[in-house]
């Protein structure tokens, strides 16, 4: 106990004396300002504690390419070879009776007299990686090793070798810049992978599962950890639907071929636990940077769920993604065949074009969700007054058509019209109102105002907003000449038409 205290009170005190010792100029003159201490220290007992050397062994250290000081049992540097100096950027005079610890960046001198006094205080070697700052102000990376110049012999001075590691350094760098970017990429891969709806596996070049999402584990009934490592054969087991036979591996094939491979329309993916998947899959070889194979990837999927995708997908094309009524596209196509039906049989088509007169203040006073809620409420509304071989259209916002397939008399699209508004204006519970819809409609008919669409809907469109400005019946049906409206050509019947709107609109909440 009593030799530790000792070692850790010499410790203290040479690092007192350290803190004591000169720092280099700004300008980068020699050593400066030593204590009194120092210099009696230095002129005492530089030359009596430190090594006095022959010249061939001058002569061998000042030729080594590695960095050489020698210091006395204080830290002082008696010698310094050319190669230090040049490290440093400082003369041999220059680094004379200067701390060696002077030539540590400040960042790592701590730790390296802790180590430095841990190590026994030159009782046995100490090597460090440690940062080093030049007379210039540059920072280098150095190996310094440290030992007794005679074992067991501490008080005889030490010896230093300093090695400039810095470019070895700044490879490791970027070997873990390049390991942390690459460790980046994987985990968005990762991510990915496992975000997608599709079942993926890889392997590498021998055909051994590397990888596997959640979706393949799904569908395959194997766990990834009894995945891993396995053949792709067994984890992945392919059958001809009809015939029962094993289909070939789509992994070895798109290795074979170093290309994209799929498997055959009519296979089975046989499970674990007997079951049988229907699957649609297709394989590509893996690559590195110089085009070496590395493994195989497949992808693949639920048959049945692919199938229902693409009719989900094809609905969604057709079909109003709000209200689930058909779009325009679809309204379109159907319109064309109800046209050539009604030719042939010689009857009409009507069109009715209906316009929300209430749902601007709706949306502006309750928000979006009560618009939508009765735009959806309205879309009932409209299939229920009409027959299975009618149809209706959201034709954009809160305009929405309706085609009358095949009728006969203009009563029969005014009786529509008039079930139509009345099923509208009664009252539904929205946020705690009570609300009904006021709806203009116009009227157009093929074959009198119009052989296609485009024509019946633009005789439509002008029909419903003279309903809309006229203020009648809330309906009515085109009249050559009639056009479009706008508030500029009748700005009372604007007005007048908007404030008897509200006034019902408010009497119904």
């Amino acid at each position: 106990m009593s030799d530790h205290k000792s070692s850790r009170h010499e410790y203290r005190h040479r690092r007192r004396r350290f803190q004591t010792l000169g720092q280099w100029e700004n300008e980068g003159g020699s050593v400066c300002q030593e204590s009194d201490d120092t210099q009696s220290s230095s002129s005492s007992n530089g030359a009596d504690s430190g090594a006095v050397y022959t010249e061939p062994e001058s002569a061998l250290l000042d030729a080594l390419p590695l960095g050489i000081l020698v210091t006395n049992i204080d830290g002082e540097i008696t010698h310094s070879n050319p190669a230090f100096q040049n490290l440093f950027g400082a003369s041999a005079s220059e680094l004379l009776g200067t701390h060696w610890c002077q030539v540590i960046d400040e960042r790592d001198r701590e730790i390296t007299l802790e180590r430095w006094q841990d190590s026994g205080g030159g009782q046995g070697p100490l090597t460090l990686e440690v940062r080093m700052i030049t007379r210039s102000g540059e920072h280098i990376w150095a190996r310094h090793s440290i030992a007794s110049l005679a074992p067991k012999q501490a008080a005889r001075g030490f010896i230093h070798t300093i090695e400039d590691i810095s470019t070895i350094k700044a490879s490791e760098q970027a070997v873990k810049a390049a390991q942390e970017a690459l460790s980046q990429e994987r985990e968005r891969a990762r991510v990915t992978l496992e975000s997608i709806g599709d079942a993926v596996i890889s392997t590498d070049a021998k055909g051994r599962v590397t990888y596997l999402n959640a979706v393949a584990e799904d569908l395959t009934g194997w766990a990834r950890e009894g995945a891993f490592g396995e053949a792709f054969s067994q984890v992945f087991k392919v059958v001809d639907a009809d015939t029962g036979e094993p289909a070939r591996n789509p992994a070895e094939r798109a290795m074979e071929s170093l290309d994209i491979v799929e498997i055959p329309e009519n296979c089975l993916l046989l499970r674990p636990d007997g079951s049988e998947l229907a699957i649609e899959d297709s394989a590509a070889p893996i690559l590195d940077a110089e085009g070496r194979l590395t493994g195989a990837v497949v992808i693949f999927r639920d048959r049945k769920m692919s199938r229902e995708s693409t009719a989900k997908m094809a609905h969604l094309a057709r079909h109003d993604a709000l209200t689930g009524l058909c779009n325009r596209v679809s309204f379109a196509e159907h319109f064309k065949q109800a046209i050539n039906l009604a030719r042939r049989h010689e009857n009409q088509v009507g069109l009715l074009f209906i316009d929300l007169d209430n749902f601007k203040q709706i949306n502006d006073s309750l928000g979006h969700k009560a618009g939508d809620r009765l735009l959806r409420n309205l879309s009932r509304i409209l299939i229920s007054c009409v027959r299975n071989t009618d149809l209706v259209c959201r034709y954009g916002g809160d305009e929405f058509v309706v085609m009358l397939s095949e009728i006969n008399r203009l009563e029969d699209a005014a009786t529509v019209a008039v079930n139509i508004r009345a099923a509208a204006a009664k009252p539904i519970q929205v946020q705690g109102h009570l609300i009904g819809l006021e709806l203009s409609i116009g009227i157009s008919l093929y074959p009198e105002n119009g052989a296609d669409l485009e024509a019946l809907v633009h005789r439509a469109d002008a029909a419903m907003y003279h309903a809309k400005f006229d203020g009648g019946h809330g309906y009515c049906f085109y009249e050559a000449g009639m056009e479009r409206p706008n508030a500029e050509s009748h700005p009372e019947d604007s007005v007048n038409v908007t404030q008897h709107t509200d006034a019902r609109n408010l009497a119904g909440r």
